[in-house]
């Protein structure tokens, strides 16, 4: 049997947190928990760990994105007040 271990900085934050999945999807995490070696609320826990990181990871490209957008409008503002005269 494999353990996997990980490191809870303060064992005392953790929280109990519940939620209502159809059978199969519950039938579905078991199995793979077991297969990991993991227990079901570890497997669930860093299910929704790498959820939260993608989702981060898009809106940290979203704002990218926009900024970007933003900072190449500004650029062009500035390039078309060059053309002004002033030295």
């Amino acid at each position: 049997m494999t353990l996997y271990w990980y490191y809870v900085p303060h064992m005392e934050e953790l929280i109990a947190f519940s939620f209502r999945i159809p059978r199969s999807l519950a039938q579905g995490t078991e199995a793979a928990a077991r297969e990991m070696g993991l227990s079901k609320s570890e497997y669930a826990r860093r299910a929704i760990e790498e959820l939260n990181h993608r989702v981060m990871q898009q809106r940290i490209a979203a704002l990218s994105h926009r900024l970007a957008s933003s900072s190449a409008a500004a650029a062009e503002s500035m390039d078309s007040t060059s053309a002004d005269g002033l030295p």
